[in-house]
C-alpha cells in the first residue's frame, strides 16, 4: 500500500505539471516579436520534409529545438498549438526536475512546492514560445543538477546519462551551456582525482553514447562538418568576441562594456546577488566552524560549482542582445542555499530561515511575474496597449489561440498588420514557381505547406549571419546562399518586413550573385525580386 507521504509527492507533482504547462500556455498566447517568436515555427516544419539546420539553412543556434519542434507537430498537427506545447513542456520539465532534486535532499514538500511553482512562473514564461536561450538555460540547469545528485548519491545512472544531458544543452545554444559543461568537466576532474574515480568509466562510458550520437548525425544527414563549424562554433565565437571586447561592429546593446555596471550587474540581479552573498557566507562559515585547517570537501566543492555557474548564467545574460530571461535562478538559488545549509546547520532553526527566504522569493517572483510576463516584457510590448490584440486566426486557422500584437502596432494597428500579412500570403501563394523568402514572419511555409526555401533563421546582421564584406565568414555564407538559389532554380525572392526597411542592409546583387534583377514593391511590406537569366556566373 502507498504511503502518504509518496501520495502526497505525487499530488504535488501534478500540479507542478499542471501549473507550469498552463501558465506558460497561457502568457505564450499574448502577443508576439516576429525575430523571436517565429524562430522555430517554419523550421520545425521543415524539418518533418526533410530540410535540416545547419545543412539547408544558416543558423547559429538552436538545432535541437528544430528537431524537437518537428517531433511536436508530428504528435499535435500543423498548428500554433502543438507549437507552444513544446515550450510548455520545457517549462513543466524544470519546474519538475527541480522539485524532484529538493526531494532527494529536505523533506519539507511545502517549501519545495513553493519554489517550483516559482520556477514554473519565472523560467518560460518570460518568452513563452520556443527560444534557445531558455531551453540551454534548462537544460544546463538539468545538467547542473545532476552532476550535484551524481556526486551526492554515487550512483552509475547520473554520470551516464550526464554527457548526454550536456550535449542536448550545447545543441540547444552554446552559451551558457558550454560554460557549465567546461565547469563540469573541471569539477568532476576534481572530484575523480580526490574522492571518487570508480565513476570515471562511467562518465566515459556515457560520453561515449553522445559522441556516438553526433557522429551518427554527421553521417546520416550529411551535415558538412566545416558548415557545423563555422555556424555553431567559429561564427558565433566572434560574436561573443566582439562583445566581450567591445568591438565597434559589435551590437551596442550586447557590449559588455556597457551592461558591465553597478546598475547592470549588481541592480538588475539584486535577488540573485542576495543568494549568491548567503552561498558565500554559509561556505566561509563551514570552513571555519568545521576545520581547523582548509580541507577542500565535497560540500566545498559542490557549491563553489553552483557559484560559479550562477555567475556563468548571469555572464551570458550581460553578452546577450535580448532582455532579462534568468530571474528563475532566484527560486532555484533559494532551494540549493536551503539543501547546503540543511547540511552545515543542521540544528538551527530551519522554520523561521525558510519563511524569510521563501519571503525572498515570493516577493521577487511576483515582481517579476508582473513585470516580464503580465507585461510581456521580453517581447519588447511593456509599453503597448495589450488589450488591442486580436485573434490570429483571422490570418489563418492554425494560428488559433495566438492573441496578436507586436511592437510594430505602435505605428500600424495587429488588424492592418494581418491584412498586409494576408495580402503578401496571397501572392506568395499564387505564385508557382520555385521561390525563396526572406521574413522574420517565419510561418509562410507552414501556412502555406511548401518549401519556401528559406536561406536563414534570423536576418539581423552580422549578429546572427554574416552580412558584410569585411566579415571572415562572408564568402562562404554567399557561396551558400548562391548554391542553394541556383540547386532549386529560384526564380523569384520575397521580402516581407515586419517593420520598414527591416531589410535595407541587404545588398541585392551581392546576395543573388547577379547583375539581372527586378525589386518591385507589392504592398508597404512585400517586395518581389525578379531573378533574370544572365550571363553572370554564380
Amino acid at each position: 500500500m502507498l504511503n502518504k507521504s509518496y501520495l502526497l509527492k505525487f499530488f504535488l507533482s501534478v500540479v507542478i505539471t499542471t501549473f507550469s504547462f498552463f501558465i506558460n500556455f497561457y502568457y505564450a498566447n499574448i502577443g508576439l516579436y516576429p525575430i523571436d517568436t517565429f524562430s522555430f515555427f517554419d523550421s520545425g516544419y521543415n524539418v518533418l520534409n526533410g530540410y535540416h539546420p545547419i545543412k539547408d539553412y544558416w543558423v547559429i543556434s538552436g538545432i535541437l529545438v528544430d528537431y524537437i519542434q518537428g517531433v511536436f507537430f508530428y504528435l499535435f498537427g500543423l498548428n500554433w498549438n502543438a507549437y507552444i506545447f513544446h515550450s510548455s513542456f520545457f517549462n513543466v520539465l524544470i519546474s519538475l526536475f527541480f522539485f524532484f532534486f529538493l526531494n532527494q535532499f529536505t523533506k519539507n514538500l511545502f517549501v519545495n512546492f513553493i519554489l517550483s511553482l516559482s520556477v514554473g512562473i519565472l523560467c518560460y514564461p518570460v518568452v513563452g514560445t520556443p527560444f534557445p536561450y531558455q531551453h540551454s538555460l534548462i537544460i544546463s540547469l538539468i545538467s547542473m543538477f545532476v552532476f550535484y545528485l551524481a556526486i551526492e548519491k554515487e550512483k552509475k545512472i547520473y554520470w551516464i546519462i550526464l554527457p548526454n544531458i550536456m550535449l542536448l544543452s550545447f545543441l540547444s545554444m552554446q552559451l551558457p551551456s558550454g560554460l557549465i559543461n567546461l565547469l563540469i568537466i573541471f569539477f568532476a576532474i576534481v572530484y575523480f582525482f580526490k574522492f571518487n574515480n570508480y565513476y570515471f568509466k562511467f562518465f566515459i562510458m556515457g560520453s561515449f553514447v553522445s559522441l556516438t550520437a553526433v557522429i551518427l548525425y554527421f553521417v546520416t544527414l550529411k551535415i558538412s562538418l566545416s558548415d557545423f563549424l563555422n555556424q555553431l562554433i567559429f561564427f558565433p565565437f566572434t560574436i561573443g568576441e566582439g562583445r566581450i571586447l567591445n568591438e565597434i561592429d559589435a551590437f551596442a546593446g550586447a557590449k559588455l562594456v556597457n551592461k558591465f555596471t553597478f546598475r547592470g550587474v549588481i541592480g538588475h540581479f539584486k535577488f540573485i546577488n542576495i543568494f549568491i552573498i548567503m552561498f558565500v557566507f554559509s561556505i566561509i562559515f563551514h570552513i571555519r566552524k568545521n576545520q581547523t585547517r582548509f580541507n577542500f570537501d565535497k560540500i566545498i566543492l559542490l557549491n563553489v560549482f553552483v557559484l560559479l555557474c550562477i555567475l556563468s548564467f548571469m555572464f551570458h545574460q550581460l553578452i546577450t542582445a535580448n532582455q532579462t530571461f534568468i530571474f528563475s535562478l532566484i527560486p532555484i538559488l533559494c532551494g540549493l542555499l536551503i539543501v547546503l545549509l540543511k547540511k552545515i546547520r543542521p540544528d538551527s532553526d530551519y522554520k523561521i530561515r525558510n519563511i524569510l527566504l521563501i519571503s525572498i522569493v515570493l516577493f521577487a517572483t511576483l515582481k517579476y511575474h508582473f513585470t516580464y510576463n503580465e507585461q510581456r516584457k521580453f517581447l519588447d510590448l511593456q509599453n503597448i496597449n495589450l488589450s488591442d490584440r486580436i485573434d490570429a486566426k483571422i490570418l489563418d486557422k492554425k494560428l488559433n489561440k495566438l492573441q496578436w500584437i507586436t511592437p510594430t502596432n505602435v505605428i500600424m494597428s495587429p488588424s492592418a498588420e494581418l491584412d498586409l500579412i494576408a495580402e503578401s500570403l496571397k501572392v506568395i501563394k499564387d505564385d508557382k514557381t520555385s521561390k525563396m523568402i526572406i521574413t522574420h514572419y517565419q510561418f509562410f511555409s507552414l501556412l502555406l505547406e511548401e518549401n519556401l526555401n528559406i536561406p536563414n533563421r534570423w536576418y539581423f546582421p552580422n549578429n546572427t549571419f554574416p552580412s558584410s564584406k569585411d566579415n571572415i565568414f562572408y564568402k562562404d555564407y554567399l557561396k551558400k546562399i548562391h548554391y542553394k538559389l541556383t540547386k532549386n532554380n529560384i526564380q523569384n525572392i520575397y521580402i516581407v518586413e515586419s517593420f520598414p526597411n527591416e531589410f535595407d542592409f541587404l545588398n541585392i546583387k551581392e546576395f543573388v550573385g547577379k547583375n539581372c534583377f527586378k525589386k518591385k514593391e507589392l504592398n508597404q511590406i512585400l517586395i518581389k525580386i525578379e531573378l533574370k537569366d544572365c550571363t553572370t556566373k554564380l
